[in-house]
């Protein structure tokens, strides 16, 4: 039986502070790894700065794609909160139940789950802060500390 359910929005603004902080970081990793590749023959700091290139365009997609705008197949769509569980429901139409060894780590501007499905499935998630309003955030953090208390005194 569901008690609570979660639907993310994009956060938009998350979004535009994710590609600005990886879009600088492309941009110097570019430019230096183009600088060190036209020196004639590439030396060990053109192979640093291009992977930090491909470093941050992927994580600069996972971060504004997936996690800020919601946009990927994979990206997700709501959280609900049973007795003594989270369900996680995905874009794709997937849902991950997360019934053991829940844990969760709150920032300021994310909100990072992860556990064990009933079929012994680690799953994680991110929930940025700004994707539901602050009483939602504020209840779903106390949800998840009582989803893990009830864990913690069963075992």
């Amino acid at each position: 039986m569901e008690k609570e359910r979660y639907l993310l929005i994009p956060d938009k603004k998350g979004a535009l502070w994710s590609g600005l902080f990886h879009g600088s970081a492309l941009f110097m990793s570019g430019i230096l790894s183009y600088e060190y590749y036209g020196k004639g023959h590439p030396s060990f700091l053109f192979y640093v700065f291009f992977f930090s290139f491909w470093l941050a365009l992927f994580s600069g997609y996972t971060s504004v794609i997936n996690h800020s705008l919601l946009m990927a197949r994979r990206s997700l769509k709501s959280v609900a909160i049973t007795e003594k569980s989270l369900v996680l429901e995905w874009k794709n139409g997937d849902a991950d139940e997360i019934v053991r060894k829940l844990n969760f780590q709150g920032g300021r501007t994310i909100l990072g789950v992860w556990g064990d499905t009933i079929d012994k499935r680690r799953v994680q998630a991110t929930i940025r802060r700004n994707s539901v309003t602050k009483d939602q955030f504020n209840t779903l953090l106390n949800e998840l500390a009582r989803i893990k208390d009830i864990e913690k005194n069963k075992s």
